[in-house]
C-alpha cells in the first residue's frame, strides 16, 4: 500500500543534510510562517506558480495555457498570478520559451519516492542515506511514516530535518525508523517564538523532550542565528538550560542567516522579509552563543 503526498523537490549528493552523502526529500508545507524562512515556496501546501520577472518578457503564453485563469499578463501591468488556485499542471512552465516559469509542488507517492531514492543506493552503504526535509516532514505525517518505513526495510539510513511541530501520536511511530533527527530550537521566548513563527514553542519544545526520553534516536540541535530576532544572550542562556536536560543530544549546530530565497519571494510576487538585515559574521556569532559552548559531552558548531 502506497500513501499520496506532496514533495516540492529532490535534491541528490547534498553533505549539509545530516551523515554523509545524502538525498534529500523536500516536503510541501509547513504550520509555521518564520519571517526568515530561506525556502517560501516551501511553506504553503498548495501548487504555486512563480515568475523570474527578470527572464519573463510579457509574452503572455503562460496566461492563454493557464486552465485556471489565475495569471494575467500585460505590458502595462506586468504580470500576477493568484496562487490560491494554482492546480500544478506545468502547462505554463512547459510554453514559457524563456524559462521565467517555476512550478513549485509535485505529488507522488511514497512508492514513487522510494524508486527514486533508490537510484541513489550506491551512496547509501557508504555512510550516506536519506534526509526528509520541508517545508515540515511532520505536516504530512502519513507519508512520511510510509517513506521512512519502506526506506528502512530496505536498509537505507534514515534522518529528518523537522521544526519539531505536530502531534506526538503521529511523530512517535516515526522514530522506530529514525537512528538519527535534526530539530530546529529558534527561540525559547513563547511570545517571541509566537510573533516571529505564528505558533507557540510548548508544543515543539514538549515534542523534543518526548524524543530524547524514548532512546531511541539521538538528536542535533539546529539554531538558526538571525541578527535582531533571537541573538540575545538571554535566549541562548534558556537554550543551554533546556538542553542539559537532554540524555540523547549528540550536538547543536548554529546556522548563519542568510538571503539565498530572496528571488524566490519575488517569484511569488511576495514581499522580503528583514531587506536590511545582513548576514553575520562568525565571530559576531560566538560572543552570543557563549552558554551553549558551557554543555557537557555535546559538539557545538557554527555553519
Amino acid at each position: 500500500m502506497s500513501v499520496a503526498g506532496r514533495v516540492l523537490r529532490i535534491e541528490r549528493s547534498s553533505n549539509k543534510d545530516g551523515f554523509g552523502i545524502r538525498t534529500v526529500v523536500f516536503f510541501k508545507g509547513c504550520p509555521l510562517r518564520c519571517e526568515w524562512c530561506s525556502t517560501p515556496e516551501s511553506q504553503s501546501l498548495r501548487h504555486e506558480t512563480g515568475i523570474m520577472r527578470s527572464c519573463c518578457t510579457l509574452c503572455g503564453k503562460c496566461a492563454e495555457v493557464c486552465p485556471e485563469n489565475i495569471i494575467q499578463c500585460s505590458l502595462d501591468g506586468g504580470i500576477t498570478v493568484d496562487n490560491s488556485l494554482c492546480i500544478g499542471c506545468n502547462k505554463c512552465k512547459n510554453i514559457c520559451p524563456h524559462d521565467a516559469v517555476r512550478v513549485y509542488g509535485r505529488d507522488m507517492s511514497s512508492d514513487e519516492v522510494i524508486a527514486e531514492i533508490s537510484k541513489d543506493d550506491i551512496f547509501f552503504h557508504h555512510g550516506g542515506g536519506l534526509t526528509l526535509s520541508g517545508g515540515e516532514v511532520f505536516y504530512q505525517p502519513l507519508f512520511a511514516k510510509d517513506i521512512l518505513k519502506k526506506s528502512f526495510e530496505l536498509g537505507i539510513d534514515n534522518t529528518i530535518e523537522t521544526c519539531g511541530y505536530g502531534k506526538w501520536e503521529l511523530i512517535s511511530p516515526m522514530l522506530n525508523y529514525l537512528p538519527t533527527i535534526f530539530i530546529d530550537l529558534k527561540l525559547m521566548d513563547p511570545a517571541k517564538h509566537k510573533f516571529y513563527t505564528g505558533v507557540d514553542n510548548a508544543v515543539i519544545l514538549e515534542n523534543i523532550k518526548k524524543i530524547d526520553s524514548t532512546n531511541k534516536t539521538k538528536t542535533t540541535i539546529r539554531v538558526p542565528f538571525i541578527p535582531s530576532v533571537n541573538d540575545d544572550t538571554e535566549n541562548y542562556e534558556q537554550m543551554a538550560e533546556f538542553c542539559t536536560k537532554l540524555n540523547n543530544l549528540s550536538a547543536v549546530e548554529i546556522l548563519r542567516y542568510h538571503r539565498l530565497g530572496i528571488e524566490t519571494y519575488r517569484n511569488l510576487g511576495r514581499e522580503v522579509p528583514f531587506p536590511y538585515i545582513l548576514p553575520p559574521t562568525k565571530e559576531e556569532i560566538l560572543k552570543k552563543i557563549k552558554p551553549l559552548y558551557d554543555l557537557k559531552d555535546v559538539s557545538v558548531q557554527v555553519s
